[in-house]
């Protein structure tokens, strides 16, 4: 027996593997059109990952510019800080739904596979 399956035949006991298996097949919340919100919180995770490396980048390039490593020991932690609030509020602003809908489906294609 596989490490797989026994974790499948596990799963498929759960409240969470029960309802992944018993729901309709499919995707049907990305064939609705998204809200505003949506996009916004969209937007707001493809900006975090845009702004990420190119603000370290440039601490990086002022530190040594500047020959001051204190610029990077203290910007860099706080870039890091903003750009994964960033992300959480636009994951939060995108939606639980969306989340909660591929995980589903994920969930419900593995216990196919191996259950």
């Amino acid at each position: 027996m596989s490490l797989f399956s026994s974790m499948a035949r596990r799963l498929a006991l759960t409240k969470f593997g029960q309802k992944a298996l018993t729901q309709s097949d499919g995707l049907n919340i990305f064939k609705q059109k998204p809200t505003t919100r949506v996009y916004g919180g969209l937007t707001l995770m493809a900006l975090s990952y845009l702004t990420g490396l190119p603000a370290l980048a440039f601490l990086s390039y002022l530190s040594v510019k500047k020959s001051q490593s204190m610029i990077i020991v203290v910007g860099g932690p706080v870039v890091f800080i903003l750009v994964h609030t960033l992300f959480g509020i636009g994951v939060y602003l995108a939606g639980q739904n969306y989340a909660m809908e591929v995980l589903l489906w994920a969930t419900r294609r593995f216990l196919k596979k191996y259950a």
